[in-house]
């Protein structure tokens, strides 16, 4: 117990910190994002603490398993570095009898993670919409967030890369599944204008210039390219209906995109699979941990640390490439699940050499190449600066 309490103290520190310093970047991007929203409204930062505090989950679901691999990584690098990890190998003490503390705690991680995915985030998301309903209304006008798809109207998701503050958006994606069958157009601009329909109320027309649209699926899908193409969706009495869980998958409760999956609808099942995905990869990171900070002393922390971000994001990447290819109906759900358990069995399989001191030279020369191509940007700078001085 001694042992495992060291272990602990070794690595709170630096996943509290790192958890705390990747969700303050993240939570300011998105604090200026939503200003440009709330601005004009005079309980502008209320509503924006409440918003955050919808999306947390969402970030939690990101950020704990990256500050749980890193910080793993800094208490193994570390001991490694002042030679401790020899002294315990040298008592006879094996890896996993080292973090066995780690075990328990990566297990408690996963089902917290689970319940937040599965029950918080959908209902953070139902929230989060809730209230731009409400924003919008008051606001009379319709915009759209930059880089964010956007679900404020029944049927509607929209997504703009970004806009020359004129009124023209950039990067259009919209999907429209108003009537039980998805259509997406893309388009390289468009822009977003209020008018009246004619029958008492308004709409929202949709004018987009050069793209695509798509409908159908499989061998029935249709493609069109056009220049100009116009949309118009129906907003009574010029205000967005709130939102109800059951309008979306993402804020589908998990009864609700249970009975959407046995429906046999792509989305659902993408969504579904994506909720029970996402809390698995601390366990994936947690067994690569060990590999990866297994390095030549002389490296130092740096060419560790630097291939474990290059496992983040090759892991993040594969996970959104098959989300989107299951969201297509391209591939089926159980592909999202392929390549996560072929992850976690290399890892299991590293982890297993790591014990028997039979860790491949490979892992401990991309560390150590790492490493000295860092020292040397590191000196190249120093010398530049030094030379402007």
């Amino acid at each position: 117990m001694t042992l495992d309490r060291y272990m602990l103290r070794l690595w709170l520190a630096p996943f509290a910190g790192g958890l705390i310093l990747v969700l303050s970047v993240l939570l300011l991007g998105r604090t200026l994002k939503l200003l440009g929203t709330v601005s004009d409204n005079g309980q502008a930062w209320s509503l924006v603490a409440e918003l955050l505090t919808l999306t947390m989950p969402y970030f939690l679901l990101l950020t704990v398993p990256m500050a749980f691999f890193l910080s793993m990584q800094n208490t193994i690098s570390s001991l490694q570095q002042s030679s401790e990890m020899d002294v315990l190998r040298a008592a006879g003490l094996s890896y996993t009898r080292m973090f066995r503390s780690f075990f328990v705690i990566v297990m408690l991680l996963w089902g917290s993670l689970t319940y937040t995915s599965m029950v918080l985030l959908p209902d953070g998301q139902l929230g989060f919409n809730n209230i731009l309903t409400k924003i919008y209304a008051l606001k009379g006008a319709i915009t759209f967030s930059p880089q964010r798809f956007t679900q404020g109207f029944d049927g509607v998701t929209v997504y703009v890369d970004g806009d020359d503050g004129q009124g023209t958006y950039h990067g259009v994606i919209l999907e429209d599944h108003r009537d039980g069958v998805s259509v997406i157009y893309t388009a390289q601009s468009a822009q977003f204008d209020m008018s009246a329909n004619g029958m008492g109320g308004n709409q929202l027309e949709l004018h987009m210039n050069h793209g695509v649209r798509l409908e159908g699926e499989g061998a029935d899908q249709r493609m069109l390219a056009f220049d100009r193409y116009q949309v118009a969706i129906p907003v009574s009495d010029g205000n967005w209906q709130q939102r109800n869980s059951s309008d979306h998958v993402t804020m589908m409760t998990p009864t609700e995109l249970w009975q959407a999956v046995e429906k046999d609808a792509p989305g659902a099942l993408a969504e579904w699979n994506r909720r029970l995905l996402l809390p698995t990869t601390i366990l994936v990171l947690f067994f690569f941990a060990l590999p990866l900070s297994l390095t030549q002393k002389r490296s130092g922390k740096a060419g560790s640390m630097i291939a474990g971000i290059a496992l983040l994001v090759i892991i993040y990447n594969l996970q959104l490439m098959f989300h989107r290819q299951v969201n297509q109906g391209v591939l089926p759900g159980w592909s999202m699940w392929l390549e996560q358990s072929l992850l976690l069995i290399y890892g299991l399989y590293l982890w297993k050499r790591a014990e028997a001191d039979r860790l491949p030279k490979f892992f401990s020369q991309v560390a150590g190449s790492i490493s000295i191509l860092h020292q040397w940007i590191v000196l190249k700078l120093a010398r530049r600066s030094g030379k402007t001085r």
